[in-house]
Order: structure tokens, then C-alpha cells, then sequence
């Protein structure tokens, strides 16, 4: 093997021992061309680190300090770099398919080739950025954000208000689907059969609305209040991630959530948690459950209750 590549295959082995040990500095490391698919590697401090043509597409890096990363050619598909500080990082010609930045530091960040197809950009700064000949897709969302010269950019024919969707949904209006729903408050609301799937949902007030709807799978939930919401519902929701999620004293009845992903949520006091019965396993980072017990994780449910689900709730 190619002597360069065996350090890096070291080196992206060494990281991941030490981040599950609870090491988090990493700054100036080499990982360039190191395969990194899928890890976590949340409030990881990557700064000034060479990543140059490393696959980190699907990690999770929310909370990252990726300040003058050098990211040049990585691939960084579909992962969540939420909240993120890139910086005055090199992102020449990288691959951001899919990727999450919502409120990530992208100041003076180069993005000169970059591909940001399928990417959602909301509340994300750019200031002082450079956008030279960037990829972009019908889909590629930018909403409040901050554009190179200062300016905030809006996408006004798919973000909705609370009074508008409102106002739709009263007059029989349920397909709301590819919408975004940013810092509105649906507190109380009836919701049920609304279609919400492949909508991108972030710090919306849930608290006490009925949501017996269909948010479609692989959704992305993220700050989202669900406090004494009624979730149950004939659909379900496989494949969500609840990220920053508010569910306490939520009902959960009859609610199938195979496969779905909660990073640092809140359970406490869930009604009917998985009474659901589940097709495919959770998987869990710091988490608390509906009976208060912590769940650090990463980890999954099997794996973690080692068969008491299975046994009961499963």
C-alpha cells in the first residue's frame, strides 16, 4: 500500500480511538485523503487540520471547529456539520452534496468548484466568502443567510410562517411537502394529515400541536419543541432524526420509529415510547429516555439494552 495512504488510514484509526476515549482535540492533524464515512465526531476541534481529499460524507460533525481546515477535494456528502465554525477553511472543489449547514460559520470560507447540490444553508454566515463557480440544484436550499457582500438571502417560495401555513391548512389545504419551517410556532395547532415530508424543519414550536401526520422518512428534525405534542399517528416515522428535540410528556402512541437516530434529545415523561413496535434498531448520542435514564452513546438500542426491548417494548 502507498506508504502516504497507510499513515492516513493510521492516523483516521488513531482519531477514532481516541474520540470514543473522550479526546476532542485534533487540531492540525493530517488526515488528507483518510476515510472518515460515517463516524461522529461531534464538538470535535478540527482547526487547522489537513483533510485534503478525505471521505467524511455521512459524518456527523455537528458543533465542529473546522476554522482553517484545509478541505480541499474532501467529500463531505450528507454529513451534518449543524452549527459548525468553517472558517477560513479551503473547501475548493469539495463534494457538499446533501450536506447540513445550518447555523455553521462559513465566514471567508473558499468555495471556489465547490458542489453543494441538495445542500441546506439556513441561517448560515458567508460572509466574505468565495462562491466562484459553485454547484447548486433546484433543491439546494439558502434561507436567511448571510451572503458574501452582507446581504441575507431568502428563499421566499418555500419558506412559509406560521400564519400562512396556518391559514392553508384551514382551507383544506394539506400537501405542504419540500417547505421550509424555521423558527415559527405551531404551539397547539391541529395538524393532523398534513404532509410535511422532505420539508426541512428547524426550531419550530410543536409544544401541545397534534402531528398525527406523515413527515415523510430520513427527515432531519432539528431544535424542534415537541413538549406535549400528540405524535401518534397511521403513518410513521422511520428514519427520522431527532436532533436537539424537545419530546418530553409527548405521546408517542402507536408511533414506529425503526431506524431513527436522536442526538442530545429529551424523552422525559414520553407516553408510549415505541409502543409502536420497531421494524429496525435506534441509535442514540446523549440522550435522555422517556424514564429519565442517559443515554450517552453513540450507541444503538439493541446493543444497549441488550435485549430487554426485545423482550418487552420491542
Amino acid at each position: 500500500m502507498n506508504p502516504k495512504l497507510l499513515y492516513s488510514k493510521y492516523m483516521a484509526q488513531e482519531l477514532v480511538r481516541r474520540y470514543r476515549t473522550g479526546d476532542r482535540d485534533f487540531s492540525g492533524v493530517d488526515l488528507s485523503n483518510a476515510y472518515l464515512y460515517d463516524f461522529w465526531l461531534i464538538d470535535v476541534n478540527l482547526s487547522g487540520a489537513n483533510l485534503e481529499g478525505a471521505s467524511l460524507g455521512g459524518t456527523y460533525l455537528i458543533n465542529s471547529n473546522l476554522s482553517h481546515t484545509n478541505l480541499e477535494k474532501a467529500w463531505l456528502d450528507s454529513a451534518l456539520l449543524i452549527g459548525a465554525n468553517l472558517s477560513n477553511a479551503n473547501l475548493r472543489n469539495a463534494k457538499l452534496l446533501n450536506v447540513d449547514l445550518r447555523s455553521a460559520d462559513l465566514r471567508g470560507v473558499d468555495l471556489t468548484g465547490a458542489d453543494l447540490s441538495d445542500a441546506v444553508l439556513i441561517e448560515t454566515n458567508l460572509t466574505d466568502a468565495n462562491l466562484t463557480d459553485i454547484k447548486t440544484t433546484e433543491r439546494t436550499i439558502f434561507h436567511q443567510v448571510t451572503m458574501p457582500d452582507g446581504r441575507i438571502q431568502n428563499d421566499l417560495n418555500r419558506a412559509l410562517s406560521a400564519e400562512e401555513l396556518l391559514r392553508r391548512y384551514g382551507e383544506g389545504e394539506r400537501n405542504f411537502q419540500d417547505k421550509i419551517l424555521h423558527r415559527v410556532d405551531l404551539s397547539g395547532a391541529d395538524l393532523r394529515d398534513i404532509d410535511l415530508s422532505r420539508s426541512c424543519l428547524s426550531y419550530v414550536n410543536f409544544s401541545g400541536a397534534c402531528l398525527e401526520t406523515n413527515l415523510g422518512l430520513g427527515r432531519q428534525l432539528i431544535f424542534c419543541d415537541f413538549k406535549n405534542a400528540r405524535l401518534s399517528q397511521p403513518e410513521d416515522y422511520r428514519g427520522v432524526s431527532f436532533i436537539y428535540c424537545d419530546l418530553r410528556d409527548s405521546n408517542l402512541s402507536g408511533v414506529d420509529m425503526s431506524y431513527s437516530l436522536f442526538i442530545r434529545s429529551n424523552f422525559l415523561g414520553a407516553k408510549n415510547c415505541l409502543s409502536g413496535g420497531l421494524q429496525g434498531d435506534l441509535l442514540f448520542y446523549e440522550t435522555t429516555w422517556s424514564n429519565g435514564e442517559f443515554i450517552a452513546g453513540p450507541i444503538n438500542a439493541t446493543e444497549y439494552w441488550c435485549g430487554e426491548i426485545m423482550e418487552g417494548e420491542f
